[in-house]
């Protein structure tokens, strides 16, 4: 059976009991379809890893998150269904029980295809070069050198806006994680920064981020913040809880900031 680390311990432990009973679930159903993973808090979430990462999960304003990777969702599609979710990630609401059964089968699932990825990558000449990096794993992987209560936070503010709508894509720009419309667009000069939604300043450990065209959303809540001649707004988030108190007013602004968008 996975031995249990204090980082997970000490990050169950900051949610309200009848949420630590729900992680604890996760934790648990995972462990014994896992038993040979090792557990850890990656991105600033709990993490199962076994030969590489292996499922993730968090908990959220309304749900508990779970990440399975793409092809992991991908495999039980119609079983998950009944679940919003977003790219690698699915939402389990708390007014309904915790499909354990489900979460474990994938969990099995994703163990196969490591140890697949393992097995293939073992065949392979000792010359062959690595892949590149892909915009969401450059994203993660940048996350994860960050501080463990930091990288909990940017994560945070990361599933929120990728959440709020399917055509939100991410990568590495101005080397911050950014976020950025992927449809169809009338063309523009790229100095225009058209398709760029937000990117994040994460310097000195700063938690803010940056709307390149924030004045031309209508925000009456009051998020965004500054009067730059450019067009720019911020948002500037203190704590994790600033992050969670501020989160459909965040969802508010990139869908309306969305609504915008020259087809």
């Amino acid at each position: 059976m996975t031995k249990n680390n204090p980082d997970v311990d000490k990050y169950i432990a900051g949610f309200p009991k009848e949420i630590q009973k729900l992680l604890e679930e996760m934790r648990v159903t995972i462990s014994k379809a896992a038993p040979d993973a090792e557990e850890k808090i990656g991105y600033g979430i709990p993490t199962f890893t076994l030969n590489g990462n292996l499922v993730h999960y968090a908990a959220f304003k309304n749900h508990i998150g779970f990440y399975p990777a793409p092809r992991g969702l991908e495999a039980f599609k119609e079983e998950l269904s009944e679940y919003k979710g977003a790219k690698g990630s699915v939402q389990f609401p708390f007014d309904k029980p915790l499909p354990l059964d489900l979460v474990a089968r994938i969990t099995k699932y994703r163990i196969e295809q490591n140890l697949s990825k393992s097995d293939s990558k073992a065949k392979k000449k000792p010359s062959a070069k690595p892949s590149k990096l892909s915009d969401q794993e450059q994203v993660t992987a940048h996350i994860q050198k960050l501080d463990l209560e930091l990288g909990k936070v940017v994560e945070t503010i990361r599933q929120i806006i990728l959440s709020t709508d399917k055509e939100i894509g991410e990568r590495i720009k101005w080397n911050n994680p950014s976020f950025y419309y992927t449809g169809e667009m009338k063309p523009f000069d790229p100095k225009e920064y058209k398709s760029d939604i937000a990117v994040m300043n994460l310097h000195k450990g700063k938690i803010m981020i940056v709307f390149p065209s924030g004045a031309k959303v209508s925000d009456t809540s009051g998020l965004l913040e500054g009067d730059y001649e450019d067009g720019r707004r911020t948002v500037i988030f203190k704590d994790l809880d600033d992050v969670k108190s501020k989160e459909k007013a965040l969802k508010n602004v990139v869908k309306k900031w969305l609504a915008l968008v020259e087809k």
